[in-house]
């Protein structure tokens, strides 16, 4: 993972939504012949999603339950200056971040799972 933005002030639970090191997971991808073709479809690969959950998991075990990672929803693309998400010194602008992503909050909120994300459920 390179990039993980927790959210919860307000909520009943904690989310995250995680963006990938794309050479990181590249490189794994092309070690296990998982076909990809661009950072968005890399992202949303099941096998990706698996080893992000994984990974969450193991996280999770190092923190009570109140604070660990419920659900998490992938980035599909990494988070940029340019785009006005992050600062000059590569710190998350919030308030621009999550107008660019209420679509994946709010579905970690809402009772179904997305395709590019994961539930980890009582234990996880």
């Amino acid at each position: 993972m390179k990039e993980a933005v927790v959210i919860g002030d307000k909520r009943p639970y904690l989310t995250a939504l995680i963006g990938i090191e794309y050479d990181t997971v590249a490189d794994w991808a092309s070690r296990k012949k998982i076909e990809f073709t661009t950072y968005r479809d890399l992202s949303t690969k099941d096998e990706v999603i698996a080893l992000v959950k994984g990974i969450v998991h193991e996280v999770n075990t190092r923190f009570a339950r109140v604070e660990s990672i419920r659900k998490f929803r992938m980035l599909t693309k990494e988070l940029d200056h340019e785009d006005g998400e992050l600062t000059a010194t590569q710190k998350l602008k919030r308030a621009a971040f999550a107008a660019t992503v209420p679509h994946l909050v709010d579905d970690m909120y809402a009772d179904t799972t997305a395709y590019a994300g994961a539930d980890l459920g009582r234990n996880g």
